[in-house]
């Protein structure tokens, strides 16, 4: 009887601790948003459109059904108005037979206009919302951000897949930046740095990635280019960027293309150092190096001359293009946006923080901080041709 009744005690513990799924809820009987687009409304300024890209599950090929359509038919695009995102997303909801679910949105698309005059409003409900996935990749996009939700690419059924695998492939050849709605959060909530997000251009069948939306706290100030975000890649992000091509002295209209494999960055902040290399009891400075190792991919040209001095003439020419890059990079970013989106002030106020950071207000101080770049070239391989 003892047993019997521990036995019958154990049973009914468990069975008390078993919850079950009381608020499960089928995906059927969601509209899961996939894709959001804000943009500002002409006229009002107090109003957003909030565009949804919504996929049809029937209609997709593998859903289980007579899937196969086309892109134009298997996403449903919705736009609505609101004083705000929750305002907006309330009033797609009463259009809606089913409940709105946004767990699994993977892309926020902001047009350049709302993201000028500041996107903390926008934001502020996306840091709240715990279904939102902090792997979104928040996007600016040139013109309007509703574009980008209604492309009909021919390679994909979702448009916003096509986006997505464009990201994720660039993200691993290192010239497109994986930058996440979670990074934007902890970047625009640290004092030390500020974001930046992708850039694109939509049409109505393709995509292109253009280069980087460069942030002061939550209001986007500038643009960098491809090339100018490349350079940021590498020092702040160690990341060895896009193809490298230059012109060949002495020779109009031919061109030798370089192409990094291995990257090597290092910042060295110094104390009382000057730019003219002179010291200063009151002068920090930060020194850059990066090592860059690659192969030469193209010469539209050959140089005839010996293999040991064409390494160290194409170095040359390498180096002093990136270096050049990188002083361009700098004074943009100082001068023109005055942001920091080097991450320079993270690594003064871990390393230098009492005899540097505490003493000064390091937006004011940022467009005047020496900042100088070096570039280390290495070359693997010449190509075929050339061996």
């Amino acid at each position: 009887m003892g047993n019997g009744w521990r036995r019958a005690v154990c049973l009914f513990a468990a069975v008390t601790m078993l919850t079950g799924c009381w608020d499960r809820r089928e995906l059927e009987e969601r509209t899961s948003v996939v894709a959001i687009a804000v943009d500002a409304v002409p006229g009002k300024e107090e109003l957003y459109r909030v565009t949804v890209q919504i996929p049809i599950p029937i209609k997709i090929i593998g859903s289980g059904g007579k899937g196969g359509g086309t892109s134009e038919n298997v996403v449903k695009i919705m736009s609505v108005t609101g004083r705000t995102m929750l305002d907006a997303m309330s009033n797609l909801q009463r259009r809606l037979n089913q409940r709105l679910f946004i767990g699994h949105t993977r892309v926020l698309a902001i047009s350049e206009e709302v993201a000028r005059k500041g996107m903390r409003h926008i934001m502020d409900s996306f840091r709240r919302d715990p279904q939102i996935r902090r792997l979104m990749w928040p996007i600016i996009v040139k013109g309007e951000a509703s574009t980008l939700l209604k492309i009909k690419p021919k390679l994909v059924q979702v448009p916003v897949v096509y986006l997505m695998d464009l990201i994720e492939s660039g993200s691993k050849l290192e010239i497109i930046p994986d930058q996440t709605l979670g990074d934007y959060f902890i970047q625009t909530s640290n004092k030390t740095m500020n974001p930046y997000l992708n850039y694109v251009e939509a049409s109505a069948d393709q995509v292109k990635w253009i280069g980087l939306a460069v942030f002061s706290g939550q209001r986007m100030v500038g643009v960098l280019n491809d090339m100018q975000s490349w350079v940021l890649l590498q020092l702040r992000n160690k990341e060895k960027g896009g193809d490298v091509v230059i012109p060949m002295p002495g020779y109009k209209g031919e061109f030798v293309t370089f192409r990094p494999h291995f990257i090597s960055t290092k910042l060295h902040v110094l104390e009382h150092y000057g730019s003219s290399g002179q010291t200063h009891h009151d002068t920090h400075g930060a020194r850059y190096t990066v090592e860059l190792q690659g192969d030469i991919v193209e010469m539209t040209k050959p140089l005839q001359m010996d293999p040991k001095a064409y390494i160290q003439e194409m170095q040359k020419l390498i180096k002093q293009e990136m270096e050049k890059r990188a002083r361009n990079l700098i004074r943009i970013l100082q001068k023109e946006y005055r942001s920091d989106v080097l991450k320079l002030g993270s690594s003064l106020r871990a390393h230098h923080y009492h005899d540097y950071w505490k003493k000064h207000d390091w937006n004011k101080e940022f467009p005047n901080f020496p900042i100088q770049v070096e570039y280390i070239i290495k070359l693997r391989r010449l190509g075929m041709e050339t061996q």
